[in-house]
């Protein structure tokens, strides 16, 4: 059985950080794959707004049920094997999304990312907790999750400008990407080691059913997972939507893919750099600072064009960026969570997060169906994020 608990002294930390950041990528890379294609695949499956989005939507639906579980094998199992079965299934869901003719073999094949999704979510925070601490945590966090934003970046920005005119259709760009995301896997396989067990917790491991009851009845547990959905319910729902925003707004297809990664390049620097800036039980402040930027600047890219649009996207990304991994360092860091129990406290996070991750695109595709604009739905959006800051103000760190 694989060790749960990789030692923060292991000499493979760097390469190991080097791995995830790649896993993540990939992760990215298919997780942000239709929404540049929305255009496209609506026309040939003659699919509506709202079909997209329960479509959209549907790849992190089984986020809901399974991110508690996994959480709970891997702290108990092992992590290499659990994410590379995450990204053989996620992998799959991109080759097989070239096969669908109708809404429901579309949905079916990208319902199927959710099933690998959260091993490499939960997975790879596990790993991070458990080779760095203090402010070392906070920084590794902000690098690894860089991989996916890179890997969305580079989804969105490439799929119609060079992917799609290279390989010929939208078919032929799922199976491109779910190459990638298989090799990514080999190389994971290939060199990821897992180091002798060691005593430093071997011996305080709670029973699984004692350390789940124990982690859903923390309260403060309960407010950081229920603030980070609306990482989760912008990501999904304004993010993966904003190429067709865009393209409403006037920009080419191209155009509007090149645009819409805006946000994932800056994102880099939200990502990398605020979850370090704060130490350990001071991190709430940053908190609701990137949540009123956040909100304020998905309402004005609403609305905006020209420069405007592109300074509101500008700090949406930078904020956007930040939001996740801020939110997973200061889980990490609560009283009677640590490295340990990181495992199921995340399977937690992402289970909740996972709710509005689906409801996010499926509400924009829905209230723009019946309203004729997008403006509603990211007004919607707007006063979900902020509703997050008295939320917030709650929250103990320590």
């Amino acid at each position: 059985m694989e060790d749960e608990a990789l030692t923060t002294g292991s000499q493979y930390k760097w390469l190991i950080l080097l791995l995830t950041w790649l896993v993540y990528f990939s992760f990215g890379l298919i997780l942000t794959s239709i929404p540049p294609l929305v255009t496209p695949i609506s026309a040939e499956l003659s699919l509506s707004y709202s079909e997209m989005g329960v479509i959209i939507g549907s790849v992190i639906l089984m986020y809901i049920p399974l991110s508690i579980p996994i959480g709970i094998i891997i702290d108990h199992i092992g992590q290499k094997k659990m994410i590379a079965a995450g990204a053989l299934l996620t992998s799959m869901s991109a080759v097989l999304r070239a096969f669908a003719f109708s809404f429901e073999t579309l949905f079916l094949t990208v319902f199927l990312f959710g099933f690998g999704g959260p091993t490499i979510s939960v997975g790879l925070a596990k790993v991070i907790a458990s080779f760095f601490e203090g402010r070392e945590r906070g920084i590794a966090s902000g690098i690894y999750m860089t991989g996916s934003i890179v890997g969305s970046g580079v989804s969105l920005a490439i799929t119609n400008s060079v992917i799609l005119p290279l390989v010929g259709t939208w078919r032929n760009v799922f199976v491109a990407y779910g190459i990638i995301g298989f090799l990514t896997m080999v190389v994971w396989i290939l060199l990821v080691t897992v180091p002798e067990r060691t005593n430093e917790a071997s011996g305080i491991i709670q029973p699984l059913r004692e350390t789940t009851r124990k982690l859903l009845g923390h309260r403060q547990v309960w407010i950081v997972c229920i603030v980070g959905s609306s990482s989760f319910l912008v990501f999904y729902g304004f993010t993966n939507w904003l190429p067709t925003l865009l393209e409403l707004k006037g920009l080419s297809s191209a155009d509007a893919g090149l645009l819409s990664s805006l946000p994932s390049w800056v994102g880099l620097l939200g990502s990398s750099a605020i979850p370090g800036l704060a130490v350990v039980g001071s991190r709430k402040p940053v908190v609701v600072i990137v949540l009123l930027l956040e909100g304020i600047s998905m309402a004005v890219a609403g609305l905006a064009s020209g420069p405007v649009l592109t300074l509101a996207l500008i700090a949406y990304g930078v904020t956007s960026g930040a939001s996740m991994p801020l939110l997973l360092v200061v889980l990490m860091d609560l009283q009677d969570v640590g490295a340990d129990y990181t495992g199921v406290a995340s399977g937690i996070f992402f289970s909740i997060g996972a709710f509005c991750g689906f409801l996010g695109p499926a509400v924009v595709g829905y209230l723009t169906d019946l309203t004729g604009s997008f403006f509603p739905a990211i007004f919607t959006l707007t006063l979900a994020v902020e509703a997050m800051i008295p939320l917030t103000l709650t929250l103990k760190e320590l």
